[in-house]
């Protein structure tokens, strides 16, 4: 565009203009230790006492404005979550228009519809709390300064937990662990038949259990996918796939309550409360187990006939798999083409007469749009020569691209755009046992060091060089799903860190069972692992209160993709099996069952644990 420049200019000018008085601020503002603590501490409120959760409330508005801000920008940002599907919609409707235009020659041929464009990056969960941090900084430098969104951000929020989900899932992803993963759920499928409910069932309960071990965000990370190849794939009705996708997301969370330090929500309380492995498997780990199976058997009742019609499409894909694995193997198949490279040969007479076609086309179009150049558009007083030759390499370069795209059998080798295999990661060939027990270390590290991203960042780097090395054995490592998650969680935490003046007075006013419901509902709408650590700060928490306070984050955890940090993880990985993205209503009445099979079983057991 001719005045993009002035614009540019503008912009630079701008920048300059709001950077100075920044600076100016800055030199003159005070040390961030010498300053008011942001966000401000939740015992230095004065609080009225015995005047109930509303006065409460009321007075840490008054006392601090922004609060009531933050947490309206918040649950916008939640409203959003619920809405993304309509947008993907709309941007769907606004896509299939455009593209009629296009055909109908009424648009440019690779022009898009920016509208549509935008609806469609508004859609995507991942990046909806990260939008909706521009708001926050906002208002945070409305009411303070941006020194302290600077302080805030660099210094009080902790991305530790979002880095270690992205590089878990970018490991947890790579073939060599899914080939190993499938292979023991293959072991547990069998003893039950091997059929898709077997599966189904082995992937819904050992998955999320593996959760303790492994860590929630790997245990979602295999289970997704292994759901995607075995049962997603088969495209069952979409009230079975936001069944299985509630399942999935309950089971995640409350599967890794076996062990102290896997779940997240667990993992705040642990060293405060001083909760080691054994308290939670006696406590919370065996009854999770149940629930976990309650709940997949009453869904399994649930959808059994259309598993059972399931069944045969499951049997033709395991046939296939077979077949390609034994009979029809990639190796075979190349062999027998290259048998037949002769007879191709004899056939080359039909690719010169294409080639001669296209070459006379090309040169038509080529002398008429020469000839249009020389006589309109050749700058006055140019070479003709240099001219035609300059308009010839243009000419060339744009058919090598259109034969690139249409007929690149007809082009020398070495012209070709490189072949990139689009059943690459389904090819069957094994995975070396040390290339698995390698993926499996780096695994290991990752997960020992997993409050240390100075030592798990490089261990991702020395991997990526390793799966470099050992690339025949590799599937293509895939880094957008992991880095939009973190992006995702980077942004809920931003957010989180200033909910704490709402959510602790709700914790620390109610009792045993409801502060279990309680923390399941406020879980819906912020990280489960927040609701934990919050309740943390709640002075003479008693062990009931304790215990009433995880269960109900654990098992709230798979109401919301927001709900728990693993699950947008899940929702990366199976967002494409669902008609405009996955909706957070659909997740929500789909995850509503198992929640409350869940929350009974803690409930129960509540008078026990007394």
């Amino acid at each position: 565009m001719p005045h993009t420049w002035k614009v540019c200019l503008v912009c630079l000018v701008i920048t300059f203009w709001a950077a100075s008085p920044l600076s100016t601020a800055k030199a003159s503002t005070p040390h961030p230790a010498q300053e008011a603590s942001f966000p401000r501490s939740l015992g230095n409120y004065d609080d009225p006492r015995h005047e109930g959760i509303t006065a409460v409330l009321k007075h840490r508005i008054a006392a601090e404005p922004f609060n009531l801000v933050a947490t309206l920008i918040f649950f916008a940002a939640i409203i959003h979550t619920f809405l993304a599907s309509k947008f993907m919609a709309l941007a769907h409707q606004w896509e299939q228009k455009h593209d009629v235009r296009i055909k109908n020659g009424q648009e440019p041929r690779n022009s898009v519809h920016h509208g549509a464009e935008l609806l469609h990056f508004l859609g995507e969960v991942e990046v909806i709390f990260g939008v909706w941090v521009v708001a926050l900084v906002a208002a945070i430098t409305y009411f303070h300064d941006w020194e302290t969104v600077v302080n805030y951000i660099s210094a009080t929020v902790n991305f530790t937990e979002p880095v270690f989900v992205v590089v878990i899932m970018i490991l947890a992803a790579t073939r060599p662990i899914l080939k190993l993963s499938e292979t023991i759920m293959l072991k547990v499928a069998n003893l039950f038949g091997g059929t898709l409910k077997s599966w189904w069932f082995t992937i819904l309960t050992l998955g999320p259990l593996l959760g303790s071990f492994i860590t929630e965000p790997a245990a979602m990370t295999i289970s997704a996918l292994l759901l995607a190849r075995k049962f997603y794939e088969l495209e069952p009705s979409e009230p079975l796939k936001y069944a299985t996708l509630g399942l999935l997301f309950v089971n995640i969370s409350v599967g890794g309550t076996l062990t102290h330090f896997a779940a997240p929500p667990v993992l705040m309380v642990a060293g405060p409360w001083q909760w080691d492995t054994s308290f939670m498997m006696i406590t919370f780990g065996w009854k999770a187990a149940t629930g976990i199976l309650i709940a997949n058997s009453v869904y399994f009742m649930i959808f059994k006939d259309e598993m059972v019609k399931l069944e045969d499409k499951f049997a033709v894909r395991n046939l296939r798999d077979h077949i390609r694995a034994t009979y029809l193997s990639r190796d075979m198949v190349e062999a027998e083409f290259d048998k037949v490279g002769g007879l191709i040969n004899a056939q080359r007479q039909i690719f010169d007469t294409i080639e001669k076609q296209v070459s006379t086309i090309a040169q038509e179009i080529r002398s008429r749009l020469l000839t249009t150049y020389l006589t309109e558009a050749l700058p006055q007083g140019m070479d003709r020569a240099l001219a035609c030759e300059a308009f010839d390499q243009r000419f060339s370069e744009i058919l090598l691209n259109r034969m690139r795209e249409n007929l690149p059998g007809l082009l020398p080798e070495k012209d070709r755009a490189q072949f990139i295999d689009p059943d690459w990661d389904e090819r069957e060939d094994p995975v070396p046992f040390w290339v698995m027990v390698i993926h499996i270390l780096f695994m290991g590290w990752t997960i020992l060091n997993a409050h240390h991203p100075e030592l798990f960042i490089p261990g991702l780097l020395f991997f990526l060089g390793f799966a470099s090395v050992t690339a025949p054995f590799q599937n293509r490592i895939e880094l957008k799903p992991a880095i939009l998650v973190g992006f995702f969680l980077g942004g809920l935490v931003i957010h989180g860190g200033v909910q704490g003046w709402w959510i602790q007075p709700v914790l620390s006013n109610l009792s045993e069972i409801p502060l279990m419901l309680g923390a399941a509902v406020l879980t819906a709408f912020n990280d489960n692992a927040a609701i934990t650590f919050l309740s943390t700060l709640v002075p003479d928490f008693t062990g009931t209160l304790k215990y009433a306070v995880v269960a109900g984050a654990v098992t709230g955890g798979g109401l919301t993709v927001i709900a728990n940090a693993p699950n947008p993880a899940g929702q990366s990985l199976l967002k494409k099996y669902f008609e405009n993205g996955i909706s957070a209503v659909g997740l929500l009445k789909a995850a509503l069952l198992p929640t409350v099979i869940i929350l009974h079983i803690f409930m129960i057991f509540l008078a026990v644990y007394k």
